[in-house]
């Protein structure tokens, strides 16, 4: 299964808001299910930003690399 992304886990932060909204004194059950949702949303941007950082450092040294490789000709 492919991870989530920013975008579903935001979608369904949306549907816990509704059904919080739905549930009245009862919206303090769905706390939980709330709180489960933010950290999985805070680890993708998290994980998403070590990624984007990981792709651009591989660009540099990649960059770097052919720079040399073009002095050394």
């Amino acid at each position: 299964m492919p991870p989530l992304t920013v975008a579903i886990l935001e979608e369904h932060l949306d549907i816990v808001a509704v059904l919080m909204s739905k549930a009245g004194r009862d919206a303090d059950l769905l706390l939980p299910i709330w709180r489960r949702v933010q950290l999985e949303l805070k680890k993708r941007r998290e994980a998403d930003a070590i990624l984007d950082e990981a792709r651009a450092r591989l660009t540099r040294a990649r960059q770097s690399t052919d720079q040399t490789a073009a002095r050394s000709a």
